[in-house]
């Protein structure tokens, strides 16, 4: 299997680059796929690695991907990085002062997420990647559910809002969810896909992308806590 190489590449690689960016003392936050798989049980499959760091450690982040052999460029976000495989590639992108996202035009500020990171274990998706452990700096859950509540049209990031909330609601701070939304000014936009995402799960359509994604079913029990705690969410924006 092809998918199953390339992410044990992906995550020697996020070894390699948290274990060096520890040890030069840079701020590297993982943010995206693998931060969602820290704090759940692995739903999904991901090869691409998501993070924000500081802009005043760009020069060597450079130096080290090249190492690793990403094919590197920055832009007016931060750096994006491509390395080829045999059938595939693993894409790679570096925030620097705030996360910004393609589908929306949203921002959403970086520098609560580099202060309040917490190491977290992450593995893979199949069953023999699931044996690496990496320890790496994660973006806070209030952070990473906002970050995901953000995006429009990505039915990955549907998945990760409700495997996020499934396994890790008894752990989110509804209160401060509620206040990082409103410093950022993104109150009514993720109340909207709060909403958009009960649509979803009435209409059997999360369901759907759920089997399609992970293989997996969306019990009609869990439906109805993820409405529940998604109305719990709505209420408080």
């Amino acid at each position: 299997m092809i998918e199953d190489k390339i992410e044990r590449e992906s995550l020697n690689d996020l070894k390699v680059i948290v274990k060096e960016t520890q040890k030069w003392g840079l701020d590297l936050v993982v943010i995206g796929g693998y931060a969602v798989r820290a704090y759940t049980r692995g739903y999904r499959y991901t090869k691409d690695i998501d993070s924000i760091a500081e802009k005043r450690d760009m020069g060597r982040l450079i130096a080290l991907l090249k190492k690793l052999g990403y094919d590197v460029k920055g832009t007016r976000f931060g750096l994006k990085g491509k390395k080829k495989l045999n059938g595939g590639f693993i894409a790679l992108d570096i925030s620097v002062g705030e996360i910004w996202d393609v589908s929306t035009d949203k921002k959403y500020p970086g520098d609560e997420i580099l202060k309040e990171s917490e190491t977290l274990e992450i593995s893979g998706f199949f069953e023999e990647d699931r044996k690496i452990k990496i320890k790496a700096p994660v973006t806070p859950l209030e952070d990473l559910i906002i970050l995901k509540l953000m995006t429009r049209g990505r039915e990955r990031d549907i998945i990760d809002v409700i495997s996020l909330i499934t396994d890790r609601w008894n752990d989110l701070n509804l209160k401060t969810f509620a206040t990082k939304c409103s410093n950022a000014g993104l109150n009514r936009h993720i109340r909207e896909q709060v909403l958009m995402i009960m649509g979803l799960i009435r209409t059997g359509e999360a369901r759907k992308v759920w089997l399609s994604i992970t293989g997996q079913r969306l019990m009609r029990k869990t439906e109805t806590e993820l409405i529940k705690n998604l109305r719990e969410i709505e209420r408080v924006l």
